[in-house]
């Protein structure tokens, strides 16, 4: 069978017994790639999400997945939170404002919930897209103290 697909595929010249060694040496690196993903010493991963419904749900599917696959997940971002202006009353002044941020919140007290022995990092909605040094080193600040928020 072997024989009959490699000139389909433009592979006429390669040996069964050459493929045969190119596989096993692929599949050795996925086997170590595979152990480091799993060894928490070496890799976390760190769920990046907004605090909507879709993107919750595909963040729970995600853990699930990690979870499953034996892969360190214990860090999530939640991005682009409003944080809306307010007058003197202490009253938000922009309804649209004002109904996305209940949203949020709505959303933000469910990750909470869900994820409570995670530790969660909130970012605020940025006025522009992070681009260039500057604006990367801000958001970076950011990101590790979390506590600017």
């Amino acid at each position: 069978m072997f024989s009959q697909i490699t000139p389909m595929l433009g592979l006429s010249d390669i040996s069964m017994e050459s493929t045969a060694s190119r596989l096993e040496e692929t599949l050795q690196i996925v086997r170590q790639i595979n152990g480091e993903f799993k060894d928490p010493n070496l890799t976390t991963f760190v769920c990046v999400c907004i605090a909507e419904f879709l993107s919750m749900y595909e963040t729970e599917r995600l853990v699930q997945e990690l979870t499953k696959q034996e892969i360190d997940v214990h860090n999530i971002i939640v991005n682009q939170l409003l944080f809306p202006e307010k007058d003197a009353k202490g009253n938000i002044t922009c309804k649209k404002c004002q109904s996305r941020y209940n949203i949020q919140q709505k959303y933000l007290e469910q990750i909470s919930e869900l994820y409570e022995d995670f530790h969660i990092t909130k970012l605020p909605l940025l006025e522009s897209e992070v681009r260039g040094p500057q604006m990367i080193k801000g958001f970076s600040e950011r990101l590790v103290n979390s506590s600017m928020v």
